[in-house]
């Protein structure tokens, strides 16, 4: 009993710090590649950028149904040694080395596909990053079972600051498209020279055989991988194939901002809400007063966000991206529908799994998919917003049926569903009403309607809330979005417990 108390007390810094530094990783990334995003995009038109999002697509393909299906069964494995990261770094640089070849002599054929010749150069220079994808697989593999965060944050923050530097530097020089390429490979190339230094480590020459069920667990992970890519890169991929580079790089500038938002807030909110609903699942109110509190907080905190960069799309493209990216500006719109609804989607997904109803997500993603595809390839032809509006669509038909089994498992009225978020919808109508009409009439700079736009939509987002809250407190509806830090405070000590 001793031990066992002793040893959870050890572990806890050790998690503790791997969760801080883990979180602060990600942060110093998204920050840093927007920073470096912002900077190249003034240097470079939307074209080039969609010529490295082609290519990057490829790559993540790569990454997720090979590199990861043989790293992931080492990774869970209960106590893997040097022997077992040595055999997976073999594999996966003989992996890395093909999937190279394989993109280096396949560029030609590709960029005729999408009739842009000029795609050729970039997909043959991009192939080396599989090359040290594939190489420094184990060792992150390695750091993450031995909670090295730490050395994963600075090789991560080290290798995008400096390849960012490079890249801009080239790109004022007239590299043109070829300046991201040089970028993307100098930060891989130092992501794995620095990993290796860190570590210490170097893998024998030693080739363990797997077993039968290694190669069981590759394929599974092979087919999420490929469920993973179609659901998040799917309809980049829909862009590139029917609209070709340009349009690509539009919609990829309006994913990144929009899905920012998504990354930072739902993400961070789903991590908690398993092990909540989990704890929840023989108790019926309290999953149902959990499953309205993180829906309501997860919609106070975003919809701020989506609806700003909605209604204000084009003075914030302008001022930050620069003029010739204003095309960008009515797709960005249609991806903050989309990723407010998929973020109700993917909470509703959280409860189906944690009550047991498991098959019902996948079906519901397929469906999605399925659906998204054949809008997306009928609409085409109108253009990038339609294509836009296509994919949301498809998350809005799919919703209706997504809520009805998450109400009906949890035994929840629709009528307390609509109550929950009645302050938070009317703060976001008001809020949205106000942006709409600053945009609108405001004959000033944009920079300065940026600045005023923040505080009149808080105010007119928080108002009718507090007073609709007010009126509601002590039913469903009683949201008040003050308490919010306490909410998630507590909803994390709930999730903590429960794991």
């Amino acid at each position: 009993m001793n031990e066992s108390k002793a040893e959870s007390n050890v572990k806890a810094p050790g998690m503790a710090s791997g969760s801080f530094w883990a979180v602060l990783d990600n942060l110093a990334q998204q920050g840093l590649s927007f920073i470096i995003f912002a900077i190249l995009a003034r240097l470079l038109n939307p074209a080039e950028f969609g010529l490295l999002t082609i290519a990057h697509l490829f790559i993540l393909f790569s990454r997720l149904v090979v590199l990861d299906a043989l790293a992931m069964p080492v990774i869970r494995a209960k106590e893997p040694d040097d022997g077992a990261y040595s055999a997976l770094f073999w594999r996966c640089t003989a992996a890395g080395l093909l999937l190279c070849a394989c993109m280096f002599l396949s560029a030609g054929p590709v960029s005729a596909l999408f009739s842009a010749p000029s795609l050729a150069p970039v997909l043959q220079g991009m192939s080396l990053s599989i090359l040290f994808f594939g190489m420094v697989r184990s060792y992150e593999a390695r750091l993450v079972r031995q909670m090295q965060f730490k050395q994963l944050a600075i090789r991560s923050t080290v290798s995008v600051m400096l390849g960012g530097v490079l890249g801009i530097a080239l790109a004022y020089r007239g590299w043109g498209a070829m300046s991201l390429v040089v970028q993307q490979v100098m930060a891989a190339g130092l992501a794995l020279l620095l990993v290796v230094l860190q570590s210490g480590w170097l893998p024998s020459l030693a080739w363990r055989a797997r077993p039968s069920r290694y190669w069981h667990d590759v394929r599974q992970v092979s087919v999420s991988g490929i469920l993973s890519f179609a659901n998040s890169n799917g309809d980049s991929l829909l862009v590139s194939i029917f609209l070709g580079p340009y349009a690509t790089g539009l919609y990829n500038l309006a994913k990144r901002l929009t899905s920012a938002v998504y990354l930072v807030i739902t993400a961070s909110l789903l991590r908690v809400s398993l092990p909540v609903f989990a704890a929840a699942s023989g108790k019926p109110e309290q999953l149902r007063q959990a499953y309205l509190q993180l829906l309501a907080m997860m919609l106070f905190l975003m919809l701020p966000m989506l609806l700003f960069q909605a209604a204000l799309a084009e003075p914030l493209v302008a001022t930050v991206f620069g003029q010739k990216w204003l095309p960008a500006s009515s797709t960005i719109a249609a991806l903050a529908l989309l990723y407010c609804l998929s973020s109700v989607a993917e909470l509703n997904n959280y409860v189906l799994f944690a009550l047991g109803h498991s098959r019902w997500p996948p079906l519901l993603g397929i469906l999605q998919l399925s659906l998204a595809v054949i809008l997306a390839a009928c609409f085409s032809q109108y253009g990038l917003l339609a294509m836009s509006l296509s994919f949301a669509t498809a998350y809005l038909l799919m919703l209706p049926w997504s809520q009805h089994l998450a109400c009906k498992s949890m035994d929840l009225p629709w009528t307390s569903f609509l109550v929950a978020l009645q302050p938070v919808l009317a703060g976001a109508a008001a809020l949205l009403l106000t942006l709409y009409a600053m945009a609108r009439w405001w004959q000033g700079g944009a920079i300065v309607l940026l600045v005023l736009a923040l505080f009149a939509g808080a105010i007119a987002y928080l108002l009718p809330m507090l007073l609709l809250g007010r009126a509601l407190r002590g039913t469903a509806g009683g949201f008040d979005p003050f308490s919010l830090l306490r909410q998630l405070r507590n909803l994390k000590h709930r999730g903590a417990a429960a794991d």
